[in-house]
């Protein structure tokens, strides 16, 4: 990816604050579809259409969440305080605090698919049996990647500062506290529909799509350090923000979210074989194959990875460096 031309690149870099209106319209859909929710609550077919409602709701919060994720690298405008209301706005729906998302993902970006990086599950820390690994691994990858991950946010509470974990709190109880006047004032079956079913969506879409994009990645270079999907899944890449252009986000954390397709498709033919190798078309057809590679687990081979790493020291050595600066572009 180092040969694509710098032209491609720098009108990749290039902010279209147009494109911020997906942020209104995102949750203006949200709101029409709660209003379908209000207006079909007892209509026979209620059960069906929350369903399809929370469906759609959850990749509404996701494409919210890519936004999100794009403010805290700086992509969404130069300003920092502008940056971090797009963050705090677009990120709270997840329920996760933007302050604390913010320390994590830039430190990931700096350590990718290392021992420590949280994306990297490593599942011979939780158990030695071939059988349970497989179980766990399943687990994680398709419904559990969200408690793992609040499991290890741990850690990067302690790197905030006194003031951020300030913040961060202020985050989460002023998030948590719409959420309860919503559950107070809508009739539980709305609010189920409308919340509780879409984050449960939710928690399956982010552990499919964390497997796709870096399990059994090797750190290094971040020109592979993630694989490309879904690249013609335009209607869900239209509600997520293409977030699926994961290898060119490591790669070039600071092309826009709304750049991601159109330069993914006038440099692809720059890519060499091994990035071309971690494109994939669809979303289904690479989980599923990864999927198979869990039903293969070799835990010998997973050992001869990281036979030679101090797991503690390399922790620790991770841990005390800081993540890339927001705004970075390479």
């Amino acid at each position: 990816m180092d040969t694509v031309p710098r032209e491609l690149l720098q009108a990749a870099y290039r902010r279209k604050p147009v494109y911020l209106l997906k942020i209104p319209l995102h949750f203006s859909l949200w709101a029409a579809l709660t209003w379908v929710l209000y207006a079909t609550q007892h209509h026979p077919l209620a059960i069906p259409i929350g369903i399809a409602s929370s469906w759609v709701i959850a990749n509404l919060i996701r494409g919210l969440g890519a936004v999100a994720h794009d403010a805290v690298h700086g992509s969404c405008s130069r300003s920092k305080l502008v940056s971090y209301l797009i963050a705090l706005v677009c990120w709270a729906p997840t329920g996760m605090s933007v302050t604390l998302y913010t320390n994590y993902h830039l430190h990931h970006h700096k350590i990718a698919n290392t021992y420590p990086d949280v994306d990297n599950f490593v599942v011979t820390d939780y158990t030695r049996s071939p059988v349970l690994a497989k179980l766990l691994l399943l687990a994680v990858y398709t419904f559990a990647y969200p408690l793992y991950f609040l499991g290890c946010m741990a850690r990067y509470v302690k790197r905030l500062s006194t003031l951020q974990r300030v913040r961060m709190n202020l985050e989460l109880v002023g998030f948590y506290a719409i959420m309860a006047a919503f559950y107070v004032v809508m009739p539980f079956q709305v609010f189920f529909f409308f919340f509780i079913l879409p984050f449960i969506f939710g928690a399956m879409l982010a552990s499919v799509t964390s497997m796709i994009e870096h399990y059994e990645m090797l750190p290094g270079e971040d020109a592979y350090s993630s694989r490309t999907y879904g690249t013609e899944a335009r209607f869900t890449n239209f509600l997520w923000n293409n977030v699926t252009y994961h290898n060119e986000h490591h790669k070039f954390p600071g092309i826009p979210f709304y750049n991601l397709r159109s330069f993914h498709e006038a440099a692809y033919p720059h890519y060499d074989d091994r990035v071309r190798s971690a494109c994939h078309r669809s979303i289904v057809g690479i989980a599923l194959e990864l999927y198979g590679r869990i039903l293969r687990l070799d835990i010998a081979k997973l050992d001869e990875r990281y036979r030679d790493i101090n797991k503690e020291a390399e922790r620790q050595k991770m841990m005390a460096l800081n993540g890339i600066p927001p705004g970075v572009t390479a």
